[in-house]
């Protein structure tokens, strides 16, 4: 294997290519998928939001045509309300494509801003808060529910 083509498949998009032309041209010769997009977010820190909620702070690694993610120095962040959050490190985290529901990347120049009107907490209590607010949010829907159908409103599948 020659020393370029090994130095391409380990190092990142910013070591590979020379200029930003290069590296423009390269993402707009890349097969346009949604997966695809997280190219230019390689070797960046993103946000990551999943189906259920969590959210997952990290530098992204690699990725695959699924939007599996591998995320490094990862934090797993909660918020409860607008005045506080809990951090819990994670370190390298695999993500599943399928669990994934939003990808951000972050403005290192911004990156603080919102938590500095935040007050932190123990991460198990922020866990033990979630919980409440989600089994709360559940029996709301649950009673709306069945208020609609009483109503003779059927629920949407």
């Amino acid at each position: 294997m020659s020393q370029n083509q090994n130095r391409s498949q380990t190092a990142g998009l910013a070591d590979v290519f020379q200029n930003d032309s290069e590296k423009d041209l390269y993402l707009e010769s890349y097969m346009y998928t949604t997966a695809a997009a997280l190219v230019g977010s390689i070797d960046k820190i993103v946000t990551v939001t999943l189906r259920e909620g969590r959210v997952f702070i990290g530098v992204l690694r690699t990725f695959d045509q699924f939007a599996n993610l591998v995320l490094q120095d990862t934090v797993e962040r909660i918020y409860i309300g607008d005045d506080k959050y809990a951090e819990a490190p994670q370190g390298v985290f695999l993500i599943r494509g399928e669990n994934v529901s939003m990808v951000g990347e972050i403005d290192l120049d911004q990156q603080d801003k919102d938590l500095e009107k935040r007050a932190q907490i123990p991460f198990p209590e922020a866990q033990r808060i979630r919980k409440e607010l989600v089994a709360s949010k559940q029996a709301k829907t649950t009673k709306e529910r069945e208020l609609m159908l009483s109503k003779g409103f059927e629920p949407q599948s």
